[in-house]
């Protein structure tokens, strides 16, 4: 389903259904909608998480917000995402290195366990 909305009285639609009704204005709809570009919500991810945080994810929904406690969490993640921009930039900088060195030890160990002729 596309997004839709009205300024003023209007209703604010994500892929899981409605996430606001009512007269909530285009910041609304810009601040739920920035973490839903690009490929939106096909991943899955099971999380456990605590008390504290679900009720706060029942408190958002509850408001009308959002759709669904998985709606609640995929923006939260996001948000949590975009205000740590620089921890992943800094941490992007080293991934392929990381990633590499990674390699390099499996084979080095793949070669420790072969036989020798």
């Amino acid at each position: 389903m596309k997004k839709s909305f009205v300024i003023g009285v209007g209703r604010l639609h994500g892929k899981a259904g409605l996430i606001a009704e009512g007269s909530f204005g285009k910041d609304l709809k810009d601040l739920l909608g920035q973490f839903s570009k690009g490929d939106g919500r096909g991943n899955v991810v099971m999380a456990r998480i605590g008390d504290d945080a679900l009720a706060r994810l029942d408190q958002l929904v509850e408001a009308g917000l959002f759709g669904s406690r998985s709606e609640c969490a995929a923006f939260l993640i996001g948000a949590g995402i975009a205000s740590q921009k620089e921890l992943f930039d800094r941490l992007g900088a080293h991934t392929e290195e990381i990633r590499k060195l990674k390699e390099q030890l499996r084979q080095v160990a793949l070669d420790a366990l072969k036989p020798h002729a």
